[in-house]
């Protein structure tokens, strides 16, 4: 990932304040990445993306120690290209957090940036990259072994018989060595188990998964895949393979393709004619909603529109969630979403979910 400096996304989003100004943005930016919260995580990329439904307060405050004038009315623009910038900070200390809630952000790219859209792109591309470097095997350490000073064994073979008050120091000395001996194979034992343990719980993640794929069969719903329809086997599927990545913040960089060939066992269309997402979730049962529902976790409906709308349908009555949809997330639950891309979503919501 390529390092921009402040004054280079300001140009690329053609602001040209003044040097001053981009030094004092600069500060009070780098003072939000030390310090910032979930909440404030969430804010921002609410704030990249435009949505109403995030308070800014904080932010304005903060940016307003440096510069008295700064306005959230006035710098509008130049605020979300300030989001933006805190966000790839925290890009670059690779928070899984911040990552999946960048994307997820997108809403399957129903929810475009309005400005710095190469945030977005970094977004995709660190997650695709630690999806890989966060699963590499890792050198299990097996050296483990006793500390001995060679110095303390001539000292002990020169003790004369009957030079007690030596023999008591020699004493203190051992049990001095001793202890640190312990300490130190505690520490080599501990350190080759985690890496183990490590690797182990990558397997079982794996294994889970791939038995989940053969099995063709869906645990939220104790149905099989064949018996769904294409889009509701995307948003079963998802909430299964959510489940099963116990173990990764990211999950592996193959579950695109997992869900991809788990979708070619759902039940085939007669028609290939587009699906909108309320269509999909009024089409599920009551019972099958609360049982999709129990896993999916409470993230600001803006934030994981997949999962609002689940949520809604299951509180509400069929078709009555639509206007409460759009009024908490900005989108238009009659528009038409592909499965695959719809289960992509959902998958990464719930990933994103399990950091509450």
């Amino acid at each position: 990932m390529s390092e921009f400096t402040f004054a280079d996304r300001y140009a690329q989003s053609a602001l040209s304040p003044s040097a001053q100004i981009i030094t004092s943005r600069q500060a009070t930016a780098n003072r939000i990445v030390e310090n910032v919260t979930q909440s404030q995580v969430f804010d921002l990329v609410g704030a990249y993306y435009g949505s109403p439904h995030v308070s800014l307060t904080w932010f304005r405050d903060e940016f307003a120690k440096e510069d008295a004038s700064f306005s959230l009315v006035n710098n509008e623009r130049e605020m979300k290209v300030l989001a933006a910038l805190i966000l790839e900070q925290l890009l670059f200390k690779e928070d899984p957090e911040t990552i999946l809630a960048i994307v997820t952000g997108n809403a399957a790219a129903q929810r475009p940036p309005e400005d710095a859209s190469w945030l977005l792109c970094s977004a995709r591309e660190t997650l695709v990259r630690l999806s890989v470097a966060n699963r590499e095997p890792k050198a299990v350490p097996t050296e483990v072994g006793p500390t001995v000073n060679p110095k303390l064994e001539a000292e002990i073979a020169g003790v004369t018989n009957g030079d007690w008050e030596t023999l008591l120091a020699m004493l203190a000395k051992m049990r001095t060595e001793n202890l640190s001996s312990e300490r130190t194979i505690s520490n080599q034992a501990k350190k080759g188990l985690n890496a183990l343990k490590r690797e182990l719980e990558l397997v079982k993640e794996e294994s889970q998964m791939l038995w989940w794929l053969f099995s063709g069969h869906s645990k939220t719903l104790a149905r099989s895949f064949s018996s769904l329809s294409a889009p509701h086997a995307a948003v079963a599927g998802a909430i299964d393979l959510g489940v099963l990545t116990s173990f990764s913040s990211l999950g592996p960089i193959a579950v695109p393709g997992i869900l991809e060939r788990m979708l070619n066992g759902a039940k085939k269309a007669k028609t290939s004619q587009p699906t909108s997402l309320a269509a999909i979730v009024d089409g599920f049962a009551v019972a099958d909603l609360e049982a999709l529902t129990a896993s999916v976790k409470d993230l600001p409906p803006w934030l994981a529109p997949i999962s609002a709308a689940l949520k809604l349908a299951q509180t509400m009555e069929t078709g009555g969630w639509h206007t409460r949809y759009t009024t908490q997330t900005g989108l238009d639950a009659t528009s038409s979403i592909d499965p695959l891309a719809l289960a992509n979503q959902l998958y990464r919501e719930h990933l994103l979910g399990q950091f509450l």
